[in-house]
């Protein structure tokens, strides 16, 4: 994947600190060049203390990811595109965010960087080619994800499937013990049984009503006092 550099430019009539900061500069620059991408980022950060500028920043963004440290570039391009007003290095920004996010396997923002680099540069055939291959490494990815996830969900089925449940044998064996215990319900008399009961109850009744007054027959006169 190509990365833009920004390249410092020589200018005239500046203040010998800003002379110094073009100095660091263009030693960053000319490390880069060279491939000394550590000494790129020192002089890069150098004049970034001097002076804040967002195609320092950029720049400094270039010599950290080609140190394959894109966690600490993908900050340093986010700020130089959202702040930069030249549309050409606002692109740039956006294109090398896009590398930086692919680099980490996070496709879905790498397709949105390049999408928002296209915005600002319609017909950059390089950002148009990382954005295909983004979005097959994304559709690829989704798929993968897709896959393991209906796997994981097959496997916790098949655990619980080979797994025995003791609490549910319990709780069966429980409930045929108490419905042992429980008492048979009542048969529902018919009409007939309950007259015949009925009859019973009264004849038993009067048995024992006139067993009572047999025994108060029985009993002796009181004693007279006179």
């Amino acid at each position: 994947m190509r990365m833009f550099l920004f390249m410092a430019l020589s200018l005239a009539g500046i203040c010998t600190r800003g002379q110094s900061n073009h100095q660091l500069l263009k030693r960053g620059d000319q490390a880069y060049l060279k491939q000394d991408f550590n000494r790129a980022e020192e002089n890069y950060r150098r004049a970034l203390e001097n002076k804040k500028d967002e195609k320092t920043t950029y720049n400094l963004g270039n010599a950290v990811i080609e140190q394959n440290r894109p966690d600490e570039a993908i900050p340093l391009y986010e700020d130089a595109a959202k702040k930069q007003n030249d549309p050409t290095l606002r692109a740039r920004a956006w294109h090398n965010l896009g590398n930086a996010f692919y680099l980490k396997k996070d496709y879905q923002n790498s397709v949105n960087a390049y999408k928002e680099a296209l915005k600002v540069k319609p017909d950059d055939l390089d950002t148009k080619k990382n954005l295909v291959l983004a979005k097959k490494q994304l559709l690829k990815q989704q798929q993968q994800q897709q896959q393991q996830q209906n796997q994981d969900r097959q496997d916790n089925q098949d655990q619980q499937d080979q797994q025995p449940n003791p609490q549910g044998e319990d709780q069966q064996g429980q409930q045929q013990q108490a419905k042992e215990k429980m008492p048979s319900q009542p048969k529902e008399m018919s009409r007939e049984e309950a007259e015949q009961l009925l009859q019973f109850t009264e004849r038993e009744d009067q048995r024992v009503q006139k067993k009572l007054r047999n025994k108060n027959d029985k009993t002796p006169p009181p004693k007279k006092d006179w």
